[in-house]
């Protein structure tokens, strides 16, 4: 498994209070369950559903190590919310004022590339974009995952980075495509926004190839 750099400062209380070293261990639980699902369902689906799969196992392991609990409607938001919010009703769990919306991205490659589930995508990374169904999330902890190489002969999906930010603001995200038709609604985060992210990091795999690209991405520093 996966050692991590960890950026020991990190506290928020959000409705619930979460370290960096609750982050750490719920990415650690979250890597160990994709490692032990078949290969060949991440062959079987795409990275936008692998992403979004990623994302619902991190929510649930999360909550073994903070008090909060996964927000209980599809379209709820944020995605973790306080115990105390349980007895909401689904209008309120649309918008709870309290509690931690995560989002997962897999990053973006060159458009050359021809890369199949279990091929390690760092090699061709060109960014680092979080995607939002609305311009108005102001407060994100953005998850990044790879196909890690891991010497197995196959490799499975593993969170690589932790970024948090609680200053975003509607012009850190682009517009909103997706706008005509049956297509969903979808903006991505700005250079500004990915700045915020990057000067919040929490938790980074402690491989350097990783470390590189991210700060480079995300325009921060660990030293």
């Amino acid at each position: 498994m996966a050692n991590f750099i960890v950026n020991t400062g990190f506290e928020i209380n959000c409705g619930f209070l979460v370290s960096s070293d609750s982050i750490r261990s719920g990415i650690v639980q979250t890597n160990q369950i994709l490692s032990d699902l078949p290969s060949t369902l991440y062959k079987s689906i795409d990275y936008k559903t692998t992403s979004a799969m990623i994302g619902s196992v991190f929510c649930d392991s999360l909550t073994s190590f903070i008090d909060a609990i996964v927000n209980p409607i599809e379209k709820g938001h944020p995605d973790l919310i306080p115990p105390k919010a349980a007895t909401c009703s689904e209008e309120q769990l649309r918008n709870y004022p309290e509690g931690l919306e995560i989002k997962c991205t897999v990053g973006n490659i060159k458009t050359s590339a021809n890369l199949r589930a279990g091929q390690t995508r760092i090699e061709m990374l060109t960014g680092i974009t979080w995607q939002a169904h609305h311009r108005e999330v102001s407060e994100l902890l953005g998850l990044v995952w790879d196909f890690v190489e891991d010497g197995h002969s196959f490799n499975f999906p593993t969170i690589t980075g932790a970024f948090y930010s609680n200053e975003l603001c509607t012009d850190d995200w682009g517009e909103i495509s997706g706008t005509t038709g049956r297509n969903t609604k979808v903006t991505g985060m700005g250079i500004s926004g990915k700045k915020k992210m990057g000067n919040g990091w929490v938790v980074l795999i402690d491989n350097q190839e990783y470390v590189s690209a991210y700060s480079r991405f995300l325009r921060f520093s660990i030293t």
